[in-house]
């Protein structure tokens, strides 16, 4: 299970009082944006069954309309240098920073000895690029910020425009989870309102700690497991809420979202850390610009691939020295 903070159900929130970046067009991309959408601890087996199954009508909607890779792993390559454990420290970093535990140096949920500064959050790299950008990272499981983002800033200076850290109350032993990810989804569909993100990180996490047994004492990380599948479902209604929120954007036909939703790792039983298929079987969805027509992709890929993707619609450059993967997700061949 993920460490909670000790501090309970404390909220910390910052919001920039001033942004370049305007609606539609009115950005440094030409109207390209992206929504990232991770999910905690949700096997590539279980999403596929709450899909099948009518449980998750949204995610549905984005591999029907947009494509899906259900060939992407967690983990890192077994026995090579990048092999790291199935965690959320480990793999949150990955996810967030487009390297392996060689590079960022994340081994557990701890983070000790990481080295996130020398390979900082991909939305530090999106600022270095274009200052006036504005990214926007909205967690409840607090270390992705204190240990990820905190880390990757440039000589202190915050380059999130907008921060939202919410923190389960350790004492409700997980069973708060479900109503803290209503929350960032209350926050999410606020900010697509009233600001104009270029970049946003939406996160949820009680797929993981149902997994667990946390949220449901019945719950285990297993594709015919219901509480876990319900778990699926419950998340998938407030990525509908999101997603309507920024469809709604009045400007929202001029703009060019990429919608990308990946998870950091599976689960076997009621835990995870190791090498096995169900622990490393992840998956990928990608949504607009070039990703359309209800493709299946079969790019054998790590979660790695998502800072590359993303850099590859805002049309920015990738420095080598970066150590990311050479190639992003690929579009399904014309």
């Amino acid at each position: 299970m993920r460490t909670l903070s000790l501090l309970a159900a404390a909220i910390f929130t910052t919001l920039s009082t001033a942004s370049a970046s305007g609606p539609g067009k009115e950005n440094d991309f030409g109207g390209k944006r992206v929504l990232l959408i991770g999910v905690d601890g949700c096997r590539a087996d279980a999403l596929r069954a709450a899909m099948e199954s009518g449980r998750a009508p949204a995610f549905r909607s984005l591999a029907k309309e947009g494509c899906a890779d259900w060939s992407v792993f967690a983990g890192g390559e077994i026995g090579g240098a990048t092999e790291q454990a199935t965690k959320s420290g480990p793999g949150w970093s990955t996810v967030l920073t487009g390297v392996w535990r060689d590079r960022h140096g994340v081994g557990s949920n701890k983070f000790e000895q990481h080295r996130i500064a020398q390979n900082p959050h991909f939305m530090r790299r999106i600022k270095d690029a274009k200052p006036s950008a504005f990214c926007a990272s909205l967690v409840n499981w607090v270390q992705i910020h204190d240990f990820i983002a905190d880390p990757s800033r440039a000589d202190g200076a915050e380059f999130l425009d907008a921060k939202v850290s919410l923190r389960p109350d350790p004492a409700k032993h997980a069973s708060d989870w479900p109503e803290f990810d209503a929350m960032i989804r209350d926050r999410a569909v606020a900010l697509l309102r009233d600001k104009n993100p270029d970049a946003l990180f939406v996160y949820f996490g009680q797929v993981d700690e149902t997994g667990h047994a946390e949220v449901d004492r019945a719950g285990k990380f297993s594709a015919d497991n219901v509480p876990y599948l319900d778990a699926i479902g419950r998340v998938d209604a407030l990525t509908a809420d999101v997603l309507a929120a920024l469809r709604a954007r009045p400007h929202f036909a001029e703009e060019d979202w990429l919608i990308l939703a990946t998870t950091d790792h599976g689960g076997i039983h009621t835990d995870h850390g190791k090498q096995t298929p169900d622990e490393r079987n992840i998956w990928l969805l990608a949504h607009g610009g070039p990703f359309r027509g209800g493709a299946v992709l079969d790019q054998k890929c790590g979660h790695s691939i998502v800072p590359p993707t993303i850099f590859k619609h805002l049309g920015l450059a990738i420095d080598p020295a970066w150590g990311w993967d050479k190639t992003p997700l690929l579009p399904p061949a014309k």
